[in-house]
């Protein structure tokens, strides 16, 4: 570590960091493990009381202070996780507290508000409580200082100026008016009044550039912004010129201030870091600007585990570092955690504080935080304070820095809950999944709101399926409630009427419907029966006519065979007689051969005898002749 010297108005500030490092290395354990505080933050801003764990930033706050005396303008601008707020806290606000900037001196007063949903109203309650009467003060009082003031600073462009005047405690002293997450103005739709943000926003800046333009009260302006949100200053002309003629772009940490910033809170809290983890920490960390605040509660949680788990004069090493689950699950296994030790119930609390406390950045990369009154986020989740407070409690006692205010801050129904970070909404995938949820949620709501202005003007009708269909499963699933309705339109009272008109329309449609649809079909009954009955009927005749026909074809198919029997019989006759008289030729014929036969058998007969005779002659002849011979 090497010697800085930082240069304010008039006179120089000398700090000797090597006494760090010497301090780092004579540190000894604790005998006491949990006596020992955390040096690290977490997940928050270093506060203003904690300057002294701040480093890697030394030299820095010269730059700063000389423009903001100069100009009694400071923009600090930067990417998210830079570390804006926290360099303001410990880098500038002590410097101003110690009377460093000899032109000013060392009597300051510091204002740090936050625009959230209603900036006037948040400036005015922190211009009160930077006043010790005000703190004191029984609760009417308070609302009725609060009353005045807010109209004080509603009354004109000057209204900073007088409000500052009246609560000065001294003439002498200089009020710092520090406008922490300055991009709020320009994220939320409406103010708790109803009143348009872009009203309330440009009064707000009005009262920031008075303030800063006049002399006579030394009233000094200084904003922390995200370097995304920084086209959206062009619309308000006098913002933009005080921030061209005076701002500071805080610079990414270097490799070497970033070993500081890990080194420099070890060795205050007496403790020592392995060399190996410094490194890795180190690569891990990379060029990633937003990873600084993702690194301190990285840090927070090793710390914390070393303190409960090392050995002897073990320094924090790899084990323990790992043992959280690294850089890049540390951050999502501890919010895990918190709400793991919750009830079913508070769990559903859980998710719909942090859906008040988170809103999606439309066309920046990233989330903002919305700051919600602890009462307001009761009525949102439909349930009582003191249930809040309890998950809050949750994820902000000791050793947990996930929600602001830090532990040991009493809870009020109008204490301000929020997220310590947005890179909480990044790295934890439950509230990554719920700000989508919310989204989504915001998108439907709005649309509905904007049907059911048209449809009072006339311009539209009635919603119908898909559409009402949507609408429907939105309302039952997340019973939107008044109060976080009007964070979005204030016609939510319009809008569910709408929705209910809608829904009691097409349900009496389709009564109608089913009405006349029963109707048809007792009709379509009546008619279907008698077309059954016709049907049977027509069927019978048919079936008869078939039969009908059936025996027909069977006495056609008979008559027809007894016509081929009886044409056979005649065939079968006529051939008889044929053969009767082919047989009576036969038979006279037969009867004429007979006859020839008879003739010719008395022929041959007579021709026999006769040839007999001859034969007798003729032996007589021979036997004649035979006696002659003898």
């Amino acid at each position: 570590m090497s010697e800085t010297t930082t240069k304010t108005g008039l006179t120089t500030e000398t700090t000797d960091l090597n006494s760090v490092k010497k301090e780092e290395k004579e540190v000894k354990p604790q005998p006491n493990k949990k006596s020992v505080p955390n040096p690290f933050p977490g997940l928050r801003p270093f506060d203003v009381e904690e300057s002294h764990l701040f480093f890697g930033r030394e030299g820095q706050s010269d730059e700063v202070l000389m423009k903001l005396t100069d100009n009694k303008f400071v923009a600090v601008i930067g990417a998210s996780g830079s570390g804006k707020s926290s360099f303001l806290y410990c880098g500038v606000i002590p410097i101003l507290y110690g009377g460093f900037n000899t032109t000013t001196g060392s009597n300051w007063n510091v204002v740090v508000t936050r625009p959230g949903s209603s900036p006037i109203d948040n400036l005015g309650e922190s211009l009160l409580k930077s006043n010790v009467d005000y703190v004191v003060a029984d609760p009417e009082e308070k609302q009725v200082r609060k009353k005045i003031v807010s109209t004080l600073l509603r009354s004109s462009s000057l209204g900073l100026v007088e409000a500052i005047s009246q609560t000065k405690s001294s003439i002498n002293q200089n009020v710092l008016i520090l406008v922490d997450q300055f991009e709020e103005l320009f994220r939320f739709k409406k103010s708790e009044e109803g009143t348009s943000t872009i009203n309330e926003s440009l009064a707000f800046v009005n009262l920031l550039s008075e303030a800063a333009r006049q002399k006579e009260v030394p009233i000094y302006i200084a904003i922390t912004m995200r370097s995304d949100f920084i086209g959206d200053c062009a619309q308000f002309p006098e913002l933009t010129k005080y921030i061209n003629d005076s701002h500071y772009l805080i610079p990414q940490m270097t490799r070497e201030q970033k070993r500081l910033a890990i080194i420099g809170p070890i060795a205050v809290g007496g403790g020592k870091i392995a060399p190996r983890l410094l490194q890795q920490l180190l690569n891990d960390l990379g060029d990633n600007p937003d990873q600084l605040p993702i690194m301190q509660h990285a840090l927070m949680r090793t710390w914390s585990y070393w303190i409960d788990h090392k050995e002897g004069e073990e320094p924090i090493d790899l084990r323990h570092y790992e043992a959280i689950g690294r850089m890049e699950e540390a951050l999502s296994q501890h919010a895990n955690e918190a709400y793991d030790d919750l009830t079913e119930k508070q769990k559903e609390i859980c998710q719909a504080m942090f859906k008040a406390l988170t809103e999606k950045g439309g066309e920046s990369a990233h989330g903002i935080r919305r700051p919600t009154r602890l009462g307001v986020i009761a009525a949102i989740a439909n349930t009582t304070d003191e249930e809040v407070m309890k998950v809050v409690e949750t994820f902000r006692k000791p050793g947990r820095s996930l929600l602001m205010p830090p532990t040991g801050i009493q809870l009020t129904s109008n204490t301000v809950i929020d997220i310590s970070h947005e890179s909480l909404m990044r790295i934890w995938v439950k509230l990554k999944m719920w700000v989508e949820e919310e989204s989504e949620s915001v998108q439907m709501y709005i649309r509905l709101s904007e049907a059911s202005a048209m449809y009072q003007l006339g311009k539209t009708g009635l919603w119908r399926p898909p559409d009402l269909q949507v609408a429907v499963n939105w309302h039952d699933k997340n019973k939107p409630t008044l109060d976080w309705a009007q964070r979005y339109d204030p016609a939510f009272e319009r809008a569910i009427v709408f929705l209910d008109t809608s829904k009691k329309a097409f349900e009496t449609e389709q009564r109608i419907k089913e009405m006349m649809q029963k109707r048809t079909l007792k009709r379509t009954r009546i008619v279907a029966l008698i077309m059954a009955f016709l049907a049977i009927m027509a069927i019978g005749v048919v079936i008869w006519a078939i039969t009908q026909k059936v025996e027909a074809e069977k006495q056609k198919d008979l008559a027809k065979k007894e016509k081929d029997k009886a044409v056979l019989a005649q065939n079968e006759a006529v051939l008889a007689q044929k053969e009767a008289e082919n047989q009576k030729i036969i038979a006279e014929k037969a009867k004429d051969e007979a006859v020839i036969a008879k003739d010719e058998a008395v022929k041959a007969k007579d021709e026999a005898e006769a040839q007999k005779k001859i034969a007798e002659e003729q032996t007589i002849e021979a036997n004649h002749q035979k006696d002659l011979a003898k």
